[in-house]
């Protein structure tokens, strides 16, 4: 059993929960010896004796391990604690795809293709050793802050050459993202992962799963007997040609899908020169193209600047440090035989009845995925056979200018004139770029893209933001905070408030109460104790009303003072206008001076009324 708190053969130390599923827990930990945080993956003690599950677990960290690839989870090491699997594998600080899609999606159909070419490259290095994950979806895609996707989750997956594990449930993936094969009890193969990959891309590209159901069961029959609906038909705005490429990766034959997931991340990637042939004559009809070509707009795009058009992205950009998973194409073209031979030979021998697997859908979910909706569904004709076109020798290709330490006007000139294209993905705050520089871009200078390719850039904010609640400010001297925030660039003011329990003169909360870029504003909340607070009504109130008022608050009134007409409009006030008439308070005084309303003031305070006497100057 490992727990909480507790420290794994010495090194790794259990933090706290991360993810918690059917048959294994997954914990954020520390590697005690290499000063890093790792994530803990531990199997359920209820499997841990199972010996099915402890072979499934296994083989999870055993395809995990023996991959080298930027897309695909570092798996550290591997162990057993009191009868106990687990594995230690690199910790992603980010999020699921399936968090982002609820929060930011759809997207943009480039959008799309950028985190295909990265989630393709990954199937594509697992398929080229043999290996189908047979579990992707976006709860298995992990994105982080810098954009950079990570496949996760390999505990399903399996070779295609090993026909020794068969056991109930162990050929299925979660079920919106099942392939028919799959959900008909057949083997999965490469084609599998291709159709998973399609749906994930419908939803990124809708916010919605192409088939839905009110049970498990039903989403799978579906998969199985009806044709998926045209992304268009949830967002009509998605061009003809996203269209065509998506259906072609959800078709029902896995011999009609892409020959490999590089194939289809490479027609996403090029979707403006995608040539879908007519439905009705099987011709191909050219889809419009050309520069400053603008389909029609998501809710993530913004006015087109001057020269280059310029996309907002909604989803961070790639890392190109780690690789942007481009390198599908290069290899993929090799792969089509092969994995075209493949999918035939398994197809046709599952269909004779070879390697059936009987449904299970009580698949494991290690994250909580967020409730689909829809449940539209619609029957199309056979969807294209036509392969993508990537770019030919007629496609004209660009060098990418460096763009690093440009403004935007200087980056969108330079791309004009390489008759490219900008967008500005999520502003980053650093001390290395001054505010407005661009300090990211996600193709490298140097690298050949197509014309009228998109280049994603991120721009400095400037210095990076002080961490408020670091400082200890709460519980802190007033003038201690202030002078702590004033030596870090901060235009500090005081509010005061009445906060028992918390001693006058020292600091409540600020605001903000996070964090702060220097030279910015904050707002010391410094607490008043048990005092009072004057009023803000009382002027224009009778002096025995106002005196009744400021006594019931604990203050003690003191003299009565007179003011004359010209002493009131010399103070500001309006006799007339404002309505005072003989004998109401014009203002309030004390030890120190005029009170303002709203002012605190300590209980048994001296308070002397002021009042207006048309005729009299002195009290």
């Amino acid at each position: 059993m490992i727990d909480q708190g507790s420290t794994i053969n010495g090194r790794y130390r259990v933090d706290r929960l991360l993810g918690d599923g059917g048959m294994a827990t997954v914990y954020l930990g520390h590697d005690v010896l290499l000063g890093r945080d790792v994530a803990i993956k531990v199997l359920r003690g209820q499997y841990a004796a199972d010996p099915a599950s402890r072979v499934r677990f296994r083989r999870e960290a055993q395809a995990a391990a023996g991959f080298s690839h930027p897309n695909i989870v570092d798996i550290y090491d591997v162990g057993e604690v009191a009868g106990t699997p687990y594995f230690v594998m690199e910790y992603v600080r980010g999020q699921t795809l399936k968090s982002i899609i609820e929060h930011e999606g759809p997207f943009h159909p480039d959008d799309v293709a950028g985190l295909l070419q990265q989630v393709c490259s990954a199937l594509d290095y697992a398929h080229e050793r043999g290996y189908v994950h047979r579990d992707v979806k976006p709860q298995n895609i992990l994105v982080d802050n810098d954009g950079h996707a990570i496949v996760v989750d390999f505990g399903i997956a399996k070779s295609v050459s090993d026909d020794n594990l068969t056991e109930v449930g162990d050929g299925l993936g979660t079920v919106h993202y099942l392939s028919p094969e799959q959900a008909s009890g057949l083997m999965a193969t490469p084609a599998s992962d291709v159709y998973s990959a399609g749906v994930v891309a419908f939803e990124m590209l809708t916010r919605f799963v192409p088939f839905d159901a009110d049970s498990a069961v039903g989403i799978a029959v579906k998969h199985v007997q009806e044709q998926a609906p045209p992304p268009s038909d949830f967002l009509p705005s998605i061009p003809p040609a996203v269209d065509a490429i998506v259906m072609r990766a959800l078709d029902k034959d896995p011999t009609r899908r892409f020959p490999s997931a590089g194939a289809f991340a490479s027609a996403m990637t090029y979707w403006r020169q995608y040539r879908p042939p007519s439905l009705q004559s099987g011709r191909t009809e050219p889809t419009p193209s050309g520069r400053g070509e603008r389909q029609a707009p998501s809710h993530a795009e913004t006015t087109v600047l001057p020269g280059a058009s310029m996309r907002q992205v909604s989803q961070p950009p790639r890392r190109a440090k780690r690789g942007r998973g481009g390198g599908c194409l290069n290899w993929a073209i090799g792969l089509v035989a092969l994995a075209g031979l493949i999918g035939l030979l398994l197809y046709g021998f599952n269909q004779a009845g070879g390697f059936k697997t009987p449904i299970d859908v009580g698949v494991r979910d290690v994250t909580t995925p967020g409730a689909t909706s829809g449940g539209l569904t619609a029957t199309l004709p056979a969807p294209s056979t036509t392969p993508a076109t990537p770019p030919t020798e007629a496609t004209e290709m660009r060098g990418v200018p460096d763009l690093v330490g440009l403004t935007l006007d200087e980056a969108i000139a330079k791309l004009d004139a390489q008759d490219l294209t900008i967008a500005v993905g999520a502003e980053v705050a650093t001390d290395s770029f001054p505010p407005g520089e661009i300090v990211y871009q996600d193709f490298a200078p140097g690298d050949v893209v197509a014309a009228e390719s998109i280049i994603t850039v991120r721009i400095s904010t400037g210095t990076t933001e002080v961490d408020l609640r670091a400082l200890g400010l709460a519980g802190m001297e007033a003038g201690l905070a202030e002078r702590t925030l004033s030596d870090r660039g901060f235009d500090v003011t005081t509010q005061y408030v009445n906060q028992p329990g918390v001693p006058a003169g020292f600091v409540v909360s600020t605001d903000p109460s996070t964090s702060a870029r220097p030279g910015s504003s904050i707002v010391l909340i410094v607490s008043q104790a048990n005092n009072v607070q004057v009023p803000a009504d009382l002027v224009g109130k009778s002096a025995e009303r106002a005196a009744s008022q400021l006594q019931a608050l604990g203050l003690v009134i003191g003299q009565t003072k007179n003011a004359s007409r010209s002493d009131v409009e010399q103070a500001g006030i309006a006799v007339d206008a404002s309505g005072i008439k003989e004998g109401d308070v014009v203002w309030l005084e004390g030890p120190t001076g005029k009170i303002m309303p709203g002012q605190w003031l300590a209980p048994g305070t001296p308070v002397d009324l002021v009042v207006y006497r048309a005729n009299r100057t002195s009290p």
